[in-house]
């Protein structure tokens, strides 16, 4: 492969990583989210209030646990998109200096 196909293959990726990394702050508002839900579960299992009846739940448990789930969910996209923040930088950086031409031993 030539540096010149490498940089074409690493431009779309590029654009894929900058699509995924803009969806940072709608999981970071997610992530408050379920948080303040996962607060508001524990204040009215703790005050022994009964379900609410629009929860979608058959127990307390069960609505905290999927709650739990979704926290999980939404740190480890958080941690991806770290991952996806450093392949853009090195993606970038190698398709702005990688030379076009290869040496005889890279070709």
């Amino acid at each position: 492969m030539t540096n010149q196909e490498a940089k074409w293959i690493l431009e779309a990726e590029i654009e894929k990583k900058k699509k995924s990394i803009a969806n940072e702050s709608n999981f970071l508002r997610e992530l408050t989210d379920d948080r303040s839900v996962l607060m508001y579960i524990e204040i009215l299992q703790s005050e022994g209030k009964p379900l609410p009846a629009d929860s979608g739940y058959d127990s307390y448990t069960e609505w905290k646990t999927q709650i739990e789930k979704e926290i999980k969910s939404g740190e480890t996209s958080l941690v991806r998109i770290e991952t996806e923040r450093a392949e853009l930088r090195a993606f970038e950086f190698f398709v702005e200096n990688a030379p076009l031409v290869d040496s005889p031993s890279e070709a």
